[in-house]
């Protein structure tokens, strides 16, 4: 669930800055398996999902896996990001 969270966060950010050329990669297949059945993403966040589709639409956007270890730096920041107790960006 966080870790759908986390790419529901990036989209509209992303959409809130208006930036138009997104490429999402995520460690976690269910993730990745989400933007192309809509079913997987858990109940709890389904009404915040459904916006997604719609804005990465209007987006040229890509999602792809990578091994945990293919992407140090996003492991990295993960890693920081367990360690912060308040919104940072």
């Amino acid at each position: 669930m966080a870790e759908i969270c986390g790419a529901m966060r990036a989209i509209e950010l992303a959409n809130c800055r208006n930036w138009k050329n997104r490429w999402l990669e995520s460690d976690s297949t269910i993730v990745v398996m989400t933007f192309n059945s809509s079913v997987l993403v858990p109940w709890e966040l389904s009404n915040r999902w459904r916006n997604c589709p719609r804005i990465t639409r209007s987006m040229n956007f890509v999602v792809s896996h990578v091994y945990r270890k293919g992407n140090q730096c996003a492991d990295g920041l993960a890693n920081i990001g367990l360690t912060i107790d308040r919104f940072t960006i």
